[in-house]
């Protein structure tokens, strides 16, 4: 895929929605891209957001944006402001048209507080967003974002053997290539101890599960091996199946590759709620410290080639 050429960069004025910044200018960076700074101005705002100043109207806003985009003259990177000046009562919404009507590749947020856009990764907001825009959205820890974590030198992959897990392939490839990344691919397949623990239960026996998943953590390593045949010779590219449950290994894979950056797909129409099954979705995106990039799954990207 063609790198990405517009980064759409959503603020409320505060210092954590700011988290997302370094982040985003350093994909922009990479990719040669312009960001844009957005602001939407809410109906009934509150006064005060994280304990500063909310912004509440259209010049205000304007002069925050620049001064924002004021501090990144020096990265080179092309920086637009544009404030949604009608009072809004879907925020999620007003970003999703945004998105569209700026013809913007990934939309880059902050992960913190409750309700509005500072509840984007645990509240609402976030179901509403993803179900209306297929556009890959970067989402960074407001405690991750001063951690080196913007230099992308390794990008991990999680996948699950389905075609709709490597809808995530070439945002990745993509990254990869335009910042001389390294490019990790990371399976996992449970242990008959955690499909036991889990809620669903074997259909088997425990010995007949046991050797059902070892042929099936044989085929894992066999399919990435696949994939990486299909992926540029000039990327540096690692493979590992690990064994367990899916999200403590996955999140020990994160640590042991020293991955800066997770580049993995969701269902849009069901939110994060569709990243493989609900409850990998919410226990693994709570629990990673390292920006993550959902691409959305849609019926085109997921459909198998001609």
């Amino acid at each position: 895929m063609d790198p990405f050429k517009r980064i759409l960069v959503p603020l409320d004025g505060s210092r954590l929605a700011e988290a997302v910044l370094p982040a985003a200018f350093a994909v922009a960076g990479r990719c040669g891209a312009t960001v844009t700074l957005l602001h939407v101005l809410e109906h009934n705002a509150p006064e005060t957001v994280h304990g500063e100043p909310h912004l509440n109207d259209t010049e205000q806003a304007r002069h925050y944006l620049d001064e924002v985009a004021a501090r990144y003259q020096e990265s080179a990177v092309p920086a637009e402001v544009h404030i949604h000046e009608n009072l809004e009562h879907n925020v999620a919404r007003s970003i999703a048209a945004h998105a569209a009507e700026l013809s913007v590749d990934l939309i880059a947020l902050a992960t913190h507080g409750s309700g509005g856009l500072r509840g984007f990764l645990f509240g609402s907001i976030a179901q509403q967003a993803l179900r209306q825009t297929t556009v890959p959205v970067l989402l960074v820890r407001p405690e991750s974002s001063d951690a080196g974590l913007s230099t992308f030198r390794r990008i991990l992959v999680p996948l699950d053997g389905t075609p709709q897990a490597q809808v995530a392939l070439p945002v990745a490839v993509m990254l990869a290539t335009a910042g001389n990344a390294a490019l990790h691919l990371l399976r996992v397949v449970p242990t008959v101890g955690a499909i036991q623990s889990s809620s669903g239960a074997a259909t088997f026996s425990p010995s007949a599960t046991a050797a059902l998943l070892d042929i099936e953590g044989e085929a894992a390593g066999d399919a990435l091996s696949d994939l990486r045949e299909e992926i540029p010779a000039i990327l540096r590219i690692t493979q590992e199946v690990r064994r367990g449950d899916v999200v403590d290994e996955l999140l020990t894979g994160v640590e042991k590759a020293d991955a800066d950056l997770i580049v993995m797909s969701t269902h849009g129409r069901a939110g994060l709620e569709g990243l493989w099954t609900g409850s990998v979705a919410s226990r693994l995106i709570g629990r990673l410290s390292r920006p993550v990039i959902l691409v959305p799954i849609t019926p085109a990207s997921s459909a198998p080639p001609a």
